[in-house]
């Protein structure tokens, strides 16, 4: 008998300038530790959306019955950019299908991803 399940709930990503690379922009996942770069802050969280998909998607086929994606949190210094940083729309929803030992193929796995724009990096927000 297989047990169909489906998980859904909201990926928090700060974005913020990179401390070292000027125009580039750092998405880090709250809930995930996930980290990506990109040349804007859309892209930022395209990249994001793309390494969650992915990531989840190997999880699925390398340990089956397992949730997609592991919850380990950002360190603490990341989610105090939350306080000082703008809410942005939904800006997409991944959503990963697949087959595991304890997972029928129907169900998906989903994020909307809430990215949240900060103006200062970690290391920036320390420092102050």
């Amino acid at each position: 008998m297989a047990i169909e399940f489906s998980v859904e709930f909201p990926l928090r990503v700060v974005v913020y300038p990179a401390p070292d690379m000027p125009g580039t922009w750092i998405a880090h996942g709250l809930e995930t530790d996930i980290v990506t770069q990109g040349d804007s802050v859309d892209d930022a969280v395209a990249m994001m959306a793309d390494a969650v998909m992915a990531l989840g998607s190997y999880n699925l086929k390398v340990y089956p019955g397992t949730l997609p994606i592991a919850l380990r949190p950002a360190p603490k210094e990341v989610w105090d950019l939350v306080g000082e940083a703008v809410p942005q729309r939904i800006w997409a929803k991944v959503t990963i299908h697949g087959k595991g030992a304890r997972r029928a193929s129907g169900p998906p796995t989903g994020w909307p991803i809430y990215p949240f724009v900060s103006d200062h990096s970690p290391a920036q927000a320390n420092a102050r």
